[in-house]
């Protein structure tokens, strides 16, 4: 069963991430003195122990060492704000990412083909009802339609008002 990762082992232990294995056998050895159960009465000291004993256990093995610095760049990718760019693995910040504008032409088309898919839904529904003798209850089949038609036409709105000045972009 996976567990997610708490705690980064490489602060943990106090190493760098480029740490060989004898600097973290150090580290290990360094920190195990002042949390082991045996010398520290605290409460939490085993706890402490134990994340210190996980710690070396996966930087000493270079599998699992390897699957920690994956998952810890993987999640660093996803946690960084798009606005500020992506972290790379050096941990320095790329270049943000750039807003993409949408060109007028595809803006105003979506929206005048969201107006006109609706409004027949709506009037194909009722020319069924009433002119071919459809089930009042198909009527329900006009609420699509009925909820594209004002958004549609708000987004028309937004657009025309960008380009007139009205308001700002």
């Amino acid at each position: 069963m996976a567990t997610r990762q708490l705690f980064d082992h490489y602060k943990v232990l106090g190493v760098e991430r480029n740490a060989t294995l004898t600097e973290i056998k150090k580290a290990f050895r360094e920190r195990v003195k002042w949390c082991h159960p045996d010398r520290d009465r605290t409460a939490g000291a085993n706890a402490r122990f134990l994340i210190v004993h996980r710690a070396y256990e996966v930087l000493k093995d270079p599998e699992q060492r390897a699957l920690f610095d994956a998952i810890t760049f993987l999640r660093q990718q996803r946690e960084a704000p798009a606005s500020m760019g992506f972290r790379t693995s050096q941990g320095k910040t790329s270049a943000p990412l750039q807003q993409t504008r949408i060109p007028r032409f595809a803006f105003y088309g979506l929206h005048v083909t969201g107006l006109l898919f609706g409004t027949s839904i709506v009037i194909g529904i009722l020319i069924g009802i009433i002119g071919r003798g459809w089930p009042a209850y198909t009527a329900l089949m006009c609420l699509p339609g009925l909820a594209i038609i004002p958004d549609s036409i708000a987004g028309l709105k937004v657009k025309w008002r960008q380009a007139t000045g009205t308001i700002q972009p």
